[in-house]
């Protein structure tokens, strides 16, 4: 999707994720690039970590992920982003959330990444399960932000 000659790739995908080839903006000349990876981890009562389970109610999600992009592409002039989130079983080692931004310089490009990751944290409607050896769990949602 193209918004006013910015490139936008909004997506909740099924599995794992990784980057992609951006369409490259000719003015643009840095592209930073966020892979959240599943880590792994023990339970002092579960054990080791099989996989993470995400789920989303989508339109909600998408909703979230565009009003990110479009407050990233307004603050730091992004010509590109893309931001995708898996659904379903993400295994250790893989990658559950992808984000990446093009812009005309390395600072802003750094910041626009930094912003969306930090922000997609707080405020995306996407709930984890933690599926253990010997067990499972929820992760804590964060509070909605206070404010701009």
């Amino acid at each position: 999707m193209s918004i006013t000659g910015v490139s936008l790739d909004i997506s909740l995908c099924d599995g794992p994720i990784g980057p992609i080839e951006l369409v490259w903006p000719q003015d643009c000349g840095a592209e930073c690039t966020f892979l959240g990876r599943t880590r792994e981890e023990s339970h002092p009562v579960y054990g080791p970590l099989i996989r993470l389970e995400y789920e989303a109610y989508r339109p909600m999600a998408e909703k979230v992920l565009a009003e990110l992009a479009d407050k990233a592409i307004s603050r730091f002039s992004c010509r590109a982003v893309r931001i995708a989130h898996s659904q379903g079983a993400v295994q250790p080692g893989q990658a559950s959330v992808a984000i990446q931004v093009a812009t005309a310089h390395r600072a802003e490009a750094f910041a626009a990444c930094r912003f969306l990751i930090d922000r997609l944290k707080n405020e995306l409607p996407i709930w984890k399960r933690q599926i253990w050896a010997q067990g499972e769990s929820f992760v804590d949602g964060c509070p909605p932000p206070s404010g701009e």
